[in-house]
């Protein structure tokens, strides 16, 4: 800060008397108030003007790297929402893949269950038959043997 007693403090009396940068600030800032341009008060401000564009020039580059990170965030933001989604979709689709095979697996375990019990009965279906058969048969046998 320029100091307010109308001296020029030691710490800018280093300040080349051709001022800083060639006028610094290119006309954005008016100095007209100013005195001549190697006064000491006007060197500090040209100074200090300087130092307050080279600041706002980092601050500016900062904001576009924010930009561009905050840019870069928001695209894997979108990514990652398409990829939850994607994944929503299949999970939705293996569910019902899930159940379908359920439901068909009942549905052969039923059908095994009926077989099963179709061959149990065309078993003693058999069986009788067999039966039926050797006690019409044997007696017959048995009469032929001895006769």
């Amino acid at each position: 800060m320029i100091p307010l007693s109308g001296r020029v403090p030691e710490a800018i009396s280093w300040i080349p008397r051709d001022g800083i940068g060639g006028g610094g600030v290119s006309g954005r800032f008016s100095a007209s108030w100013l005195s001549h341009p190697q006064d000491p008060w006007y060197i500090a401000y040209q100074d200090e003007s300087t130092q307050w564009c080279s600041q706002r020039m980092d601050l500016e580059e900062k904001v576009a790297n924010l930009g561009d990170e905050l840019a870069r965030k928001n695209l894997m933001i979108f990514e990652l929402k398409r990829i939850v989604e994607e994944e929503k979709k299949n999970s939705e689709l293996i569910r019902k893949e899930k159940l379908r095979v359920e439901t068909d697996l009942a549905v052969f375990d039923q059908v095994v269950e009926n077989l099963e019990h179709k061959l149990k009965v065309m078993g003693e279906e058999k069986s009788r038959f067999i039966c039926a058969v050797l006690l019409g048969v044997i007696p017959v046998l048995a009469v032929m043997w001895f006769w």
